[in-house]
């Protein structure tokens, strides 16, 4: 059942709250004629002001309204006036449906409010005499109707959130805050323009669809997948709803198309849960084909980011052969898809790179992309395995930046104090074993960071 007082405090409107929390007053008292009729006059607040704000916007069918809504309230209380404002109420519902404000549905729900309505404060309409009676259920119900479908909502248009939506996506400020782009575009927009939203979102992230020239359509796609993500921890059932409906779009595109889309949309469990076997054997496939001939090759970004749906139990459920795809990647391919994502799956893998990292130049980018950038996540143990296999490893041990890498290393697993201390001096012990004066590297630099403390 709705919360009216918590929706009461959702209105956008400062100034219709008060009429809608006086409706809430009427309901609790047992005065229900005095709260539909309320609930009506706060309906008819807040689609005037929102009629109103289009219009100072430009929208043409708005300007007409404003314009007869100036002119009545001109003439004031006089008999005349009261006409003109009960002829622009009485085609207000039109004209907010006209505008897309309100869906056709949600106008058929208010104008049995506006009936409703007129019975309550006309009982004369009634045979016999009698007086209206209205439910609880019914004035209660109006009330929800018209909180959840109209006055929780800013003024935006139906088509017109669908245009910001995008405009948004597109423009090159485009912000990827979940929070943001839930309140924006999906917790204020009414269920109908929501459900066009996602649809468009999983159509673009799925098919790599054309936008605006300004913007190839593969960025398009991935904002798209970013925006996915955010709405499904508001309504998972609607974003597999909209991929389902569009996936198979996903069957007639290219390999590298199926794995960019696999990869932007894998932290989405509908996804693995509406793929079917010959897709997923598909993706498997190419998977395969990723890994590069050479040790020394890098790994393409895309390819990089395919291969980094490793991190997922689905996805490594679903494709048998990504997790030894990716185990068998030289170690300087496998930090390009640590690089990726930042998860505590991969930190397991870092002794590892640097046991296997095969030269000067390309251990010091395997630190730079996996190793201290996974400082944070690293536990005493695995920091232990790392600083071993560093230093056991020459083309780690002295490679010209590992001095100053080691120093950020340090930094980065602060939240090791001080159960590491003894780790890192061990790893000095071990260094200088192996790098006796007048070497370089002895590691002084850690030494004089370490007894900062």
């Amino acid at each position: 059942m709705l919360d009216l007082e918590g929706q009461i405090h959702r209105i956008w409107n400062p100034d219709v709250r008060p009429l809608m929390e006086e409706a809430l007053r009427c309901y609790h008292a047992g005065a229900f004629r005095a709260g539909i009729g309320q609930t009506w006059i706060a309906v008819v607040a807040d689609l005037t002001e929102k009629i109103v704000r289009l219009a100072d916007e430009g929208e043409g069918a708005a300007k007409e309204f404003h314009r007869q809504l100036e002119t009545s309230q001109g003439i004031g209380l006089a008999a005349d006036g009261v006409t003109a404002m009960q002829n622009l109420e009485r085609g207000i519902l039109d004209t907010a449906a006209k505008l897309e404000l309100i869906d056709t549905i949600t106008a058929r729900e208010l104008e049995r409010l506006r009936q409703d309505r007129h019975l309550c404060v006309h009982p004369s309409l009634r045979r016999l005499g009698e007086t209206y009676q209205p439910l609880p259920e019914s004035a209660r119900a109006h009330m929800a109707i018209a909180l959840d479908s109209l006055l929780v909502h800013p003024p935006a248009q139906g088509r017109k959130v669908l245009d910001d939506f995008m405009a948004h996506v597109t423009e090159p400020l485009f912000s990827a805050s979940p929070a943001y782009l839930r309140a924006t575009f999906f917790a204020r927009v009414r269920p109908t323009a929501r459900r066009k939203i996602v649809d468009l979102a999983a159509k673009h992230a799925l098919s790599e669809l054309p936008g605006p020239p300004e913007i190839s359509s593969v960025v398009l796609a991935d904002r798209m997948a970013v925006c996915l993500c955010a709405f499904t921890t508001s309504d998972a059932a609607m974003v597999a709803a909209a991929l389902k409906k569009s996936l198979d779009r996903l069957s007639t595109v290219d390999g590298q198309q199926q794995l960019r889309a696999a990869a932007r949309l894998a932290e989405l469990d509908a996804l693995w849960d509406l793929l079917d076997e010959p897709l997923t054997d598909r993706l498997d496939e190419l998977i395969t084909g990723l890994a590069p001939t050479s040790p020394w090759e890098d790994l393409p970004p895309e390819s990089a980011e395919a291969l980094s749906m490793v991190r997922l139990a689905q996805a490594r459920a679903a494709l048998p052969r990504l997790e030894s795809t990716f185990t068998a990647l030289p170690a300087k391919n496998r930090a390009q898809v640590l690089d990726r994502h930042r998860v505590p799956y991969f930190a397991s893998y870092v002794p590892d790179l640097l046991a296997q990292a095969p030269a000067w130049r390309i251990a010091e980018q395997v630190i730079r992309l996996a190793v201290v950038p996974y400082g944070p996540l690293l536990s005493v143990e695995l920091l232990q395995e790392a600083l071993a296999a560093w230093a056991t490893n020459v083309d780690c041990r002295t490679a010209g930046a590992m001095r100053t890498l080691a120093v950020e290393l340090y930094r980065a697993t602060r939240h090791l104090r001080p159960t590491d201390q003894e780790v890192w001096t061990t790893f000095l012990e071990e260094v200088r074993a192996l790098e006796p004066e007048p070497s370089l590297y002895r590691y002084t630099e850690l030494e004089a960071e370490m007894e900062k403390g």
